[in-house]
C-alpha cells in the first residue's frame, strides 16, 4: 500500500515526497524512510535529547541482525534502515535499542508524581455526549440517553426481549489474534498454530452441568434458528458444529465463539471459471462461525439484532443452546 501512495506522490509531483521529500538529499522513496524516522523520534525522547534510549552494544547489534536474517533485502537491508535514521552511528544504535524491545518503556517507579499519574490527560473528558443525547431512535422517535446506562436487549422496534432458559448461554464472539479476520482463513501459517480447527468455549462447570466434556462436537441453536444450521442453496444446509473447549476463563453462563472460521467460500469449494475447474481447499471450510444462530431481529425480520445509536450487530446480546451433535 504504502509503494503504491509513494508511487502515486511522486508521479504528481507532490511536496514532501521523492528525492527530497525530508529535505535536500533526505529522500522519501520507500516505507522505511517513514516509519524508521518515527522509531528514531522515540529514541531521541522528549526532552531536547536528554532523555535518549540508551545506545545499543556489539552484542545487541549481533541479536537484531541475527533475529532478521531470513528476510530478504527488499524487508531487511541494514545499510538502507541506517541511511533512513539518518546515517547517524549513535542514533542507529539507539533505534536498534528501541526496536529489540518492541518499544520504549518506562520504568513503574515513575507512574507518579506525588499521588498523581505521571501522564496525565489534560483535556476535557465527556461523561455526557451531547451528540447522542440529541439523536434519536429512528423506528421509535425517542430521543437516546446522553450518558451510559444499563438498558435491556431490545428489538429494532424498542421492545423488550426475553429469553427462555431454553437458551441458558449468552453468546459473544471476538477475533482469535491468529485469526482476525474472515480472509485469514488462507492464512496457513496460522492454520497449522490451530491445527485448521478452533472452538465453542465454554466454562468447565457448565459444561459439567450439562454432561459435555473438552472435545465434544457440539451444536449452536438460538431462538430463530432451533436446527443450528446456515442455509446455503435450496437443500443445502452447513451446520453450526464446533469443538467444545473447557476453559476457567469463560464466565458461567456465556459461551465465546472466535470470528474468522466456518465458511463455505474464500476457496473451501471447488469452483469452474470460463470452463477451467478451481479446486476447493477443505481447509478453508474448517471451524465454526455462529452468525446464523443469533436472534433474527422479529420487526425486521431480515437482519440480526443491531444497536441503535451505532448501526452495528449486537455482537453480545443473542442467548443459545449447546448441544452435542
Amino acid at each position: 500500500m504504502e509503494a503504491v501512495m509513494l508511487a502515486i506522490a511522486e508521479k504528481l509531483g507532490l511536496s514532501g515526497y521523492g528525492p527530497d521529500g525530508f529535505g535536500p538529499g533526505m529522500p522519501f522513496t520507500h516505507r522505511d524512510e517513514y516509519y524508521l524516522k518515527s522509531v528514531a523520534n522515540i529514541a531521541y525522547g522528549n526532552k531536547a535529547g536528554k532523555d535518549k534510549a540508551p545506545i545499543a552494544d556489539q552484542e545487541e547489534l549481533e541479536l537484531f541482525r541475527k533475529a532478521r536474517r531470513h528476510l530478504s533485502k527488499a524487508v531487511f537491508d541494514e545499510e538502507r534502515w541506517k541511511k533512513a535514521v539518518g546515517n547517524d552511528e549513535d542514533l542507529w544504535r539507539r533505534v536498534v535499542y528501541v526496536l529489540n524491545r518492541g518499544g520504549r518503556f518506562e520504568d513503574a517507579s515513575k507512574a507518579y508524581e506525588g499521588d498523581k499519574v505521571t501522564h496525565q490527560y489534560k483535556n476535557q473528558f465527556n461523561l455526557f455526549c451531547e451528540a447522542v443525547a440529541t439523536g434519536r431512535h429512528s423506528m421509535t422517535g425517542k430521543n437516546f440517553s446522553g450518558l451510559p446506562i444499563a438498558e435491556p436487549v431490545r428489538d429494532a422496534a424498542g421492545r423488550d426481549i426475553h429469553f427462555s432458559g431454553e437458551f441458558p448461554f449468552q453468546l459473544f464472539t471476538y477475533k482469535l489474534i491468529m485469526g482476525g479476520q474472515s480472509r485469514t482463513i488462507g492464512n496457513y501459517w496460522t492454520m497449522v498454530a490451530q491445527q485448521g480447527q478452533h472452538y465453542v468455549q465454554m466454562n468447565r462447570r457448565d459444561a459439567e452441568k450439562f454432561g459435555l466434556k473438552d472435545g465434544d462436537l457440539v451444536r449452536l441453536e438460538g431462538p430463530t434458528n432451533l436446527k443450528g444450521t446456515i442455509p446455503l442453496l435450496p437443500g443445502v444446509e452447513k451446520p453450526v458444529t464446533g469443538v467444545l473447549k473447557t476453559e476457567e476463563g469463560i464466565r458461567p453462563g456465556t459461551v465465546a465463539v472466535s470470528w474468522s472460521y466456518g465458511h463455505w467460500a474464500y476457496g473451501s469449494q471447488d469452483v469452474s471459471v470460463d470452463g477451467a475447474l478451481i479446486k476447493g481447499d477443505k481447509r478453508r471450510a474448517t471451524g465454526i462461525c455462529p452468525n446464523s444462530v443469533m436472534m433474527v431481529d422479529q420487526t425486521v425480520k431480515n437482519t440480526c439484532l443491531s444497536d441503535p445509536i451505532g448501526g452495528s450487530c449486537s455482537f453480545y446480546d443473542s442467548w443459545v443452546r449447546v448441544v452435542r451433535a
